[in-house]
């Protein structure tokens, strides 16, 4: 079968970004299937074109048997009207790029935003291909519950019409969220339309080094590997100094909710508890913001570190004692969550201090780690300072209650199966 995926912001795992349909389509490919994933070479984590030679408008690379075609995009370096144009131009150039490729079977439009969903739309009816929606942030309402748009405003009655829209087009409708179907059904998504395919983690075997690649070069970087060498030795002088470590690697978004952390750091160093190490890995639009109020702090013992590879991220995570994972409390969290940061934390056998009002979710399922309140300072510095008074054997113990949940129910081969059923089913109608 031939899958492609309009996915602005995917990437192989040599970069900080979100690798979900790469590890699909390698377990895909390794079955025969040809896998094409459409992204933008302008990185929305490092605010750079990663991808595309001065002068290039597209170019294609193979990797691991998922082929990517990048496409430019406008650059930008905040949320604001440069980003909606790069999301336009993301949606316009796919659209010409998908003309020189042999038709597919099915076109997956997966958001965060719907300009990408509504081009895979485009494509799939020029090309009569399946049209397959996937949902990995619920837009608008995410916008609307942060605060971003008015729920009655004309920007967010648009996207409303859009995202009606392309459901009603689709032959299904793929949701990583795990409540995500009272909202799709809500919306007059039909129950029999909906596929609930989360993200997880890899158990399929990875060449040995970046992989197999095949194509152009991608343009010159500044070395990861020594970025992520510095780090881990940045972390094993906290450790030895006597400090529990824990981290976080992933955006420094406004759902984040990354002061709570920095205020958790400053309530255990003014209570004169345990000493705890707190890493920040990663960007984003309130990582600026966070530094400012570690220094107001005088916080020597929070550490900003800039992104790492996918790649190089168990090999830090593996040096912690602790991951953290924290989100604001907005109302769109009650269709539960499937973050790939967590899915990788509970996989390096850490223990996990989850900071969320999410209901369920994997770290209170499997046992492994502690649940507090979104945006509670308190709270989280009081289970940090149970973590650091715990033994050593007591927090391998929990990560190891974590690691084999996950495997167990969010390994990539299963849910890659579970990927192409949704993607290859047509509905009951359909089958008519």
């Amino acid at each position: 079968m031939r899958i492609w995926i309009f996915n602005h912001y995917a990437a192989p795992p040599d970069c900080a970004a979100g690798t979900r349909h790469y590890e699909l389509g390698r377990v895909l490919a390794a079955a025969g299937h040809e896998v094409t994933v459409f992204a933008s070479g302008f990185s929305h984590f490092s605010r750079r074109e990663e991808r595309l030679a001065p002068g290039e408008k597209v170019t294609t690379r193979t990797i691991d048997g998922v082929r990517f075609v990048w496409v430019r995009t406008l650059p930008y370096t905040s949320n604001g009207y440069r980003r909606a144009l790069n999301m336009a131009q993301y949606a316009a150039r796919v659209l010409t790029a998908q003309r020189r490729l042999n038709r597919p079977d099915v076109i997956v439009g997966s958001s965060v935003h719907l300009a990408a969903v509504l081009a895979a739309w485009l494509a799939a009816r020029r090309r009569r291909a399946r049209f397959v929606v996937e949902v990995r942030d619920l837009w608008p309402q995410t916008l609307i519950d942060m605060g971003a748009l008015r729920a009655n405003g004309l920007p967010a009655r648009l996207l409303r019409l859009v995202e009606s829209f392309c459901y009603r087009r689709a032959s299904a409708v793929v949701c990583l969220l795990p409540g995500a179907a009272g909202y799709l059904t809500a919306h007059g998504v039909p129950a029999d339309k909906i596929h609930y395919v989360p993200n997880g983690i890899s158990d399929f075997p990875r060449p040995e080094g970046p992989g197999r690649t095949t194509g152009p070069d991608v343009p010159d970087r500044a070395d990861p590997a020594d970025r992520a060498a510095d780090l881990i030795d940045r972390i094993r002088r906290f450790r030895k100094d006597g400090c529990l470590v824990a981290g976080y690697v992933g955006s420094h978004g406004p759902a984040n909710g990354l002061a709570t952390v920095v205020e958790a750091a400053a309530e255990l160093r003014a209570a004169g508890r345990p000493r705890v190490a707190v890493v920040l890995v990663g960007d984003g639009q309130e990582k600026a913001a966070c530094q400012r109020l570690a220094d107001r702090h005088g916080l020597d013992d929070v550490l900003f570190w800039p992104p790492v590879p996918k790649q190089a991220v168990p090999a830090v995570l593996a040096e912690l004692d602790v991951t953290l994972f924290c989100l604001r409390d907005v109302a769109v969290f009650k269709y539960g969550l499937s973050s790939n940061k967590l899915f990788d934390y509970l996989a390096c056998g850490k223990p996990v201090l989850f900071a969320s009002n999410a209901p369920g979710g994997p770290v209170r399922e499997s046992g492994g780690g502690l649940c507090v309140p979104a945006e509670s300072p308190a709270d989280m510095a009081d289970a940090l300072a149970a973590l650091a008074a715990m033994s050593e054997t007591e927090r391998e113990r929990m990560g190891e209650r974590g690691r084999r949940w996950v495997y167990r129910h969010h390994g990539m081969t299963a849910l890659a199966d579970a990927f192409l059923t949704a993607v290859s089913e047509p509905r009951t109608e359909e089958r008519r």
